[in-house]
């Protein structure tokens, strides 16, 4: 495979790591009053080459030339040994914002940006202009007065407006990134101290950059995704013995929304019963905004774990998952239980459905299907349920053979065609599968999807198929080789776990995400990356509109350094966004 290579040239804006992830939180590192900031992986520019690597068929390198505190003036003195010196493909040329709280006249900043970008074309080198961010509001916090703030943002704005006047006289691409943020509301709030983008705002911008270049590379069918919300939903970090709120799903019924998640201690199952450690939260919302808790659920005497909900003949149910705690000989490993909806706040007691983990249920034809695992003496089979009732379930066919070690399967219909996507981690698979059910001759075909996705999620969006799940923000390839390493690190001896570099088991760790992906045939390509790292994603999907509300978790605003086992058990909280996808 060939390689692109992208340098961004540029200020703070560009270095993307200056800012706070999350401007409305602490993001405090657990424990500790550190803010966490943006992080290498988690700018703009590492995401988009992320996009950009799964749409042009080569790897994309996106090389950092941002320097905090540089002006267009500084930036052309630079210009040959932190660009040119890289011979790149193309250079992003996005000065301008600091231009503007240095007071840089529009002329000079002009002259500036025309040299550097004659500089890039007489090496044979595209550049592309980007129009800087703007200066919100926000700034005013840190001091600046109102009088101050308008001269800065008439300043940047006829920044702006330079940049575009250049790209039309010297008929260059343009990516304007001004008015995307000046018409994306939560790009434009989410501007720390008024003019950089935090880690929401990257991640947003992440997907309009990458956009606005396939387009110019000549590829037009990518969704060109838009952030319009994000927002922390539950939190409780003060209380550590439930501070693990993950595994999500979400629905729409009776005109308010749900979502549920379990709340529980950490991520694993306890090895002796809780009564506090896990339970089943469901929260309710009018908006999607201001949610309340609509109930607390249990199996008392195992651990509760992943919900997933089905609207079934105008009923609510919600399927729970539980683990036995202990386990005792001739026990079911896993029992789900349901539980329906009779009311606000009430709920019906536990019904018993199967000794299996039901993932996300579906109507298909004129039946509720799901796919289960971990059946009894079926460890790895993935096996097809169905119901007329939701309540009694019957095995109807074998999705995933045991040798496949499948789990995590979502279901998809499209045209009556049932469809299954399975996490397969293990032996050759190690990648999500795709089935397709011949129910004539009940059987399934399978191929794989050439990459890791956690917990499918499968959804229509018009007529693209799209998939939010949990995927490696590294390579497939270079995420299972950390992953060997994490596990030394977590689980081997002593020994093993000081060979490890524990900045190998940060990678794997932090380089967790909720990504959002097109189904391209039988291959995901990556539109979209939510704020988010470590243990977190196991999304919930639900159409609002022309927009998309999905449910995820995360641990990122508390992420700490790891350098012993157990470093990274700190909270997880529930986010939900809303987002649109272009024509």
């Amino acid at each position: 495979m060939s390689e692109t290579k992208i340098v961004a040239f540029g200020d703070a804006v560009t270095l993307g790591t200056s800012a706070k992830l999350d401007v409305f939180h602490d993001c405090f590192q657990y424990g500790t009053t550190t803010v966490n900031r943006v992080r290498e992986s988690q700018t703009w520019r590492s995401i988009a080459a992320r996009i950009l690597t799964d749409w042009v068929e080569d790897d994309v390198e996106m090389i950092n030339a941002g320097v905090s505190g540089d002006t267009s003036s500084k930036g052309l003195t630079r210009l040959e040994r932190d660009v040119l010196s890289q011979s790149p493909d193309t250079v992003l040329v996005m000065f301008g914002a600091e231009d503007a709280l240095a007071g840089v006249e529009t002329a000079a900043f002009r002259e500036n940006l025309e040299k550097i970008v004659d500089g890039i074309a007489a090496r044979n080198t595209k550049p592309i202009l980007m129009t800087p961010t703007p200066i919100s509001e926000r700034m005013t916090a840190s001091g600046c007065t109102l009088e101050e703030l308008r001269r800065r943002q008439e300043r940047l704005s006829a920044l702006a407006q330079s940049v575009r006047s250049l790209t039309e006289e010297k008929s260059l691409a343009v990516i304007d990134l001004h008015r995307y943020f000046l018409d994306t509301r939560l790009a434009y709030d989410h501007l720390f101290e008024g003019w950089l983008p935090d880690g929401v705002a990257q991640s947003g911008m992440a997907s309009f950059v990458a956009g606005e270049l396939l387009s110019i590379l000549g590829v037009n069918d990518f969704p060109k995704p838009t952030l319009c919300d994000y927002r922390k939903v539950y939190s409780d970090p003060e209380r550590p013995e439930v501070m693990h709120h993950a595994f999500t799903d979400l629905a729409y019924f009776q005109g308010e929304f749900f979502i549920t998640f379990r709340k529980g201690h950490s991520h694993s199952t306890p090895t002796t019963t809780n009564p506090e450690s896990d339970v089943i939260v469901v929260l309710r919302s009018r908006d999607g905004v201001t949610w309340s808790v609509d109930a607390m659920l249990k199996v008392p005497g195992m651990d509760n774990r992943d919900p997933k909900f089905l609207q079934a003949d105008g009923r609510l149910i919600l399927y729970i998952p539980c683990a036995s705690v202990p386990r005792w000989p001739g026990q079911p490993d896993v029992i789900t239980y349901g539980f329906e909806r009779l009311g606000p706040g009430r709920w019906s007691d536990p019904f018993e459905c199967g000794p299996c983990v039901f993932w996300r249920p579906r109507k298909w034809r004129d039946q509720y299907v799901v796919a289960v695992y971990r059946l009894p003496d079926e460890e790895g089979s993935v096996t097809l349920l169905s119901s007329r009732d939701a309540r009694n379930w019957k095995a109807v066919s074998t999705i995933l053979p045991r040798e496949a070690e499948g789990d995590e399967t979502d279901l998809f219909v499209q045209d009556d065609r049932l469809m299954a996507f399975a996490r397969a981690e293990r032996g050759s698979h190690f990648k999500m599968l795709l089935s397709t059910y011949a129910p004539s001759e009940n059987r399934w075909e399978t191929v794989s999807s050439g990459r890791i996705i956690h917990a499918p999620n499968v959804f229509e969006a018009g007529e693209r198929v799209m998939i939010s799940g949990r995927y490696c923000a590294q390579s497939d390839e270079g995420f299972r080789e950390l992953e060997k390493d994490w596990k030394k690190f977590t689980q081997g001896t002593t020994e093993e776990a000081f060979e490890v570099d524990p900045a190998r088991v940060e990678a794997y760790h932090h380089g967790l995400r909720t990504g959002i992906f097109v189904m391209d045939g039988t291959r995901p390509r990556l539109v979209m990356e939510l704020l988010s790292a470590g243990d977190s994603s196991y999304t919930g999907v639900v159409q609002y509109g022309d927009e998309y509300v999905i449910s995820d978790y995360s641990m990122h605003e508390y992420y700490p350094k790891i350098e012993h086992p157990g470093d990274w058990e700190t909270p997880c909280d529930i986010y939900v966004s809303r987002i649109r996808f272009g024509s």
